[in-house]
């Protein structure tokens, strides 16, 4: 499963990234884990990662990272006001670019069995290193005009729940190679365009 020479707490996290995103999180056991990286010593992963919460949630900052980078990219060229459109671009755009490579499909079907536990209150709680997701967030409160601000909230927590929700599946159809009726770009303008009506559906 493994290639090259990689420090025991990588070989660790691309084994688990495999299996959690064939098997199911709930489904990969930490021995399943440490077998696969060809690791004696059962206790490895704690050693490294503390505990299967641990490894998971290096698996999220690997990849919230990558987001980083691309949504500061996007953001440094964005315009002073911005439609519920553009504002979810901000938040599709990066997310949909990881179906075009086998890591970043994986960790969508990772992300997907994770995402609903967001609730409300977590939108605003983001880690400060990741300031152009926060700055996303901020944006796509605003862009939805004058409401409630438990509305604003749960509209918030729909639309990004909605649009991963569907990247995830469209990740799994791409690495079972099903033939799928919508194009890449297609794809994508129908996810902004599902999300921004859940977002911005008259009350």
């Amino acid at each position: 499963m493994i290639t090259g020479e990689l420090s025991t707490r990588q070989k660790l996290l691309e084994v688990a990234e495999v299996l959690f995103a064939r098997k199911g999180i709930e489904a990969t056991l930490v021995g399943d884990i440490v077998q696969g990286a060809g690791q004696r010593n059962p206790s490895a992963l704690r050693y490294h990662f503390g505990s299967r919460e641990g490894i998971l949630q290096a698996i999220r900052e690997k990849y919230l990272v990558q987001l980083e980078v691309r949504r500061t990219a996007m953001l440094a060229t964005w315009p002073d006001t911005t439609t519920p459109r553009e504002c979810v671009e901000l938040i599709v755009v990066p997310l949909g670019e990881m179906l075009s490579t086998e890591a970043g499909r994986r960790y969508l079907r990772i992300l997907g069995q994770t995402i609903y536990q967001l609730e409300p209150e977590q939108i605003d709680q983001v880690p400060p290193n990741f300031p152009s997701l926060m700055r996303s967030i901020e944006l796509l409160r605003a862009s939805i005009g004058d409401l409630p601000a438990p509305v604003v909230n749960e509209r918030v927590r729909g639309a990004i729940l909605l649009a991963t929700a569907l990247l995830a599946v469209r990740a799994r159809e791409l690495t079972g190679r099903r033939r799928l009726p919508l194009s890449a770009a297609d794809f994508q303008a129908n996810v902004i365009d599902m999300t921004v009506a859940a977002l911005t559906a008259q009350s």
